[in-house]
């Protein structure tokens, strides 16, 4: 049954309606907390793990959505699946998105080559060892004085104060739900350094997620 309910959220109809019921409140609490982080113009931002609807604010130039979902890829670029990752230094007139199908793990992209990165609700669908990849690449793809902003939900602290968070976050289809330490602990081993981290409230169901937050030496 689950794997049946987890193969319909691979729909971007489905998967938007679902995300809306269970995180109530969703979208006022990230206006409120991306009104804090974005507080600087980017140009070329990188999406990684972005599904059919980008969540964070658009960047002043082009946004990049990478996800391993075809159908998610159409629905957040409008219809278009790109191919040549050089596309980036020189998209097709009019167009301020772009998109491409691939896997965190091994970006498409050269060294350098977005001034901000994001991933959103993205590491708790892999595994340590994949975050741990996917983190590298990132910060490869990512230019000297550009900024990595990662948003992941993370484990209620306690099931007593929050149930009905903790059971949204026991069920999710995300097999790799982390607490507070341990992705904070994935992430530096990934790429020591300093590193922000801020725990938030995101839905009135109690959800809770962490916004981490890296400057590239």
């Amino acid at each position: 049954m689950m794997a049946f309910l987890y193969r319909l959220l691979e729909i971007p109809w489905v998967y938007r309606i679902v995300v809306r019921i269970l995180a109530l409140g969703g979208m006022r609490f990230r206006r409120k907390i991306d009104k804090e982080i974005f507080d600087r113009p980017t140009y070329r931002v990188l999406d990684v793990g972005c599904g059919p609807d980008p969540i964070a604010p658009d960047p002043v130039g082009l946004l990049v959505g990478l996800d391993v979902n075809e159908a998610y890829i159409e629905k957040y670029t409008g219809g278009f699946v790109d191919k040549d990752p050089q596309l980036i230094f020189h998209p097709p007139e009019g167009r301020k998105r772009l998109g491409y199908v691939g896997s965190g793990d091994k970006l498409p992209f050269a060294d350098g080559a977005f001034d901000e990165i994001r991933t959103s609700s993205f590491f708790h669908h892999i595994p340590d060892e994949e975050v741990i990849r996917c983190i590298q690449e990132i910060v490869r793809c990512t230019q000297k004085g550009g900024r990595l902003i990662m948003f992941d939900t993370i484990s209620p602290k306690s099931a007593w104060t929050r149930p009905l968070a903790y059971l949204i976050t026991k069920y999710d289809r995300g097999r790799f739900m982390r607490s507070e330490e341990q992705l904070v602990q994935v992430i530096q081993k990934a790429c020591p350094g300093p590193w922000q981290w801020k725990r938030h409230t995101y839905t009135y169901t109690g959800m809770e997620l962490l916004c981490l937050q890296y400057i590239k030496p």
